[in-house]
């Protein structure tokens, strides 16, 4: 799953218990290919695919390579036909791919006299700064630093008093408590998209705990970002985001933390008697990535395509360990074959199903949900014919805010579609009685996994969607996510519920209906 700044959850809201009013009648025909679905075999598969051999599978790295081949493999051998337009398996995408070595920063502070020298700030990656959220080949030269306090642009509190159109932001995270805004200003993507509105060309933010947050997200500050390359143009939609510590913010304003906080708190914004230098730039742009697709077609209604995905990358190694990702996604791409082999056992019997169904297999979640993405802007199927996408990551594990191992949290299911949410229930009433946990579906979730993973790329395409996932544990994206700890009767069980809720969806009359 791609990672963001984690809070902590101080409560948990309650499962959402409301009883479907959809009538669904259980099949035995539907019963009887789920049951093909094993624990054993989502553990032979996973053994494969999270082994050291495989590498972590990055995104444009060997072991990904391989992980695509095992899964087209699958696909071959159950006569599941590729899903590109000639038949094929594989929808590869380029990428441009950034590493932040090739970042130089520096800033010089002015004196007030002219007499003096300015000062010269050295600063040096992952003690002085680190740069998180985007990249490009920029060059900028003598840019103004101006303070704009929290970042804040609303018509209650404002902190763009004075222009900043070609200069540099610097801010303080967050927002003040005292003050009732309309918007989740806690959230980084919205102040580095006002800032870049206001005509900012690169944005600094004062980052608490800096220390802890390099080592928290180290892998992801110190390895190579990732962007599709869009036709040879390297281009990039974000400015420049910048994270520093205290003390540099303290040196570029001359003003103590208290003091920043408490001119922020009214509204005050200045320019500093800083100039930054920045340049980032790229080196080899030859690098791909692959999404396998597997479909089946339909009968009936076979333009219209019901999506399962699941992401098989992961993020390679960590401080020279690989970092295998059985549960991250390796349970959800297990799930996603799994389900694919009952549906293409019915197909061996004579039961297709009413609608085409594409298993897809997407590369490059974990830099940016970049599968997925290139998937949605160059769809294979017409999106106005996809009637849902069934998303699966991180299935395979219990989390601390759960006693015990019968449940899945259901995120998005009713964002767009409140009849798609309803059949999802009605099936896991059915055949799975699972607790459906929808903690996570709320608008103010502070982890915001509404957003992080494949799903969200077809929700911003009017898709309805439900990602199933059972949460974040202590050894998300770090070595130790490895086989023996997943839970495989619960990974089975979830993967059984997501067969059904396929299943109902490929052979009902109608597609779920948008919301109104």
């Amino acid at each position: 799953m791609k990672p963001i700044k984690l809070f902590i959850i101080c409560f948990i809201l309650s499962a959402c218990s409301t009883t479907s009013k959809l009538k669904i009648e259980s099949s035995e025909t539907a019963i009887k290919y789920a049951n093909s679905i094993s624990a054993e075999d989502i553990k032979k598969h996973l053994s494969v695919l999270a082994s050291d051999e495989y590498e972590g599978r990055e995104t444009g790295m060997p072991g990904q390579k391989k992980a695509a081949k095992y899964i087209q493999n699958f696909y071959e051998e159950n006569g599941i036909s590729g899903g590109m337009p000639d038949g094929t398996y594989q929808q590869s995408f380029p990428l441009l791919i950034n590493n932040p070595k090739n970042i130089e920063l520096s800033m010089l502070k002015y004196a007030e006299s002219e007499l003096e020298k300015p000062m010269k700030i050295d600063l040096k990656a992952f003690k002085d700064y680190y740069f998180f959220g985007g990249f490009g080949d920029t060059t900028i030269s003598n840019m103004e630093v101006v303070f704009v306090g929290y970042g804040i642009k609303e018509k209650s509190f404002n902190s763009y008093t004075q222009t900043v159109k070609g200069k540099a932001v610097i801010m303080l995270e967050g927002h003040p408590e005292e003050y009732d805004l309309d918007r989740d200003w806690d959230n980084w993507r919205l102040k580095l998209k006002t800032a870049q509105q206001q005509g900012a060309v690169a944005m600094f933010t004062i980052k608490e705990n800096f220390k802890e947050s390099v080592e928290s997200i180290r892998y992801f500050v110190e390895n190579p970002n990732m962007q599709i390359h869009n036709k040879g143009i390297k281009k990039y939609n974000r400015i420049p985001n910048f994270y520093l510590p205290d003390s540099i913010a303290e040196i570029i304003t001359s003003l103590s933390m208290d003091e920043l906080e408490n001119k922020s708190k009214q509204g005050e914004s200045w320019s500093t008697n800083v100039r930054a230098n920045m340049r980032s730039f790229f080196k080899d742009t030859s690098y791909k990535s692959e999404n396998i697709l597997g479909f089946i077609e339909g009968t009936d209604l076979k333009q219209e395509v019901l999506v399962l995905s699941a992401h098989y990358d992961h993020i390679g190694y960590d401080n020279g360990e690989v970092c295998n990702g059985a549960d991250d996604d390796g349970s959800g791409t297990v799930a996603v074959l799994e389900i694919a082999q009952a549906f293409a056992e019915a197909k061996k019997d004579g039961i297709s199903p009413r609608r085409s169904i594409l298993f897809l297999n997407v590369s490059g979640e974990e830099k940016g949900l970049l599968g997925s993405q290139y998937y949605t802007d160059n769809p294979v199927y017409p999106l106005e014919n996809t009637i849902a996408d069934l998303n699966i990551d991180m299935i395979g594990r219990t989390d601390t805010n759960h006693v015990n191992d019968q449940y899945v949290y259901m995120i998005g299911s009713d964002r767009l579609s409140s009849e798609l949410d309803e059949i999802a229930r009605a099936c896991n009433k059915l055949y799975a009685q699972l607790e459906l946990d929808y903690t996570f579906n709320s608008e103010s979730d502070p982890n915001k996994f509404y957003y992080r993973s494949d799903h969200y790329n077809f929700a911003k395409k009017n898709i309805p969607v439900i990602f199933y996932f059972s949460g974040v544990h202590e050894d998300y994206h770090k070595p130790t996510d490895d086989v023996e700890k997943i839970m495989f009767p619960k990974t089975a069980q979830i993967t059984k519920l997501i067969f059904h809720t396929a299943w109902e969806l490929a052979n009902r009359d109608k597609r779920p209906e948008l919301n109104k």
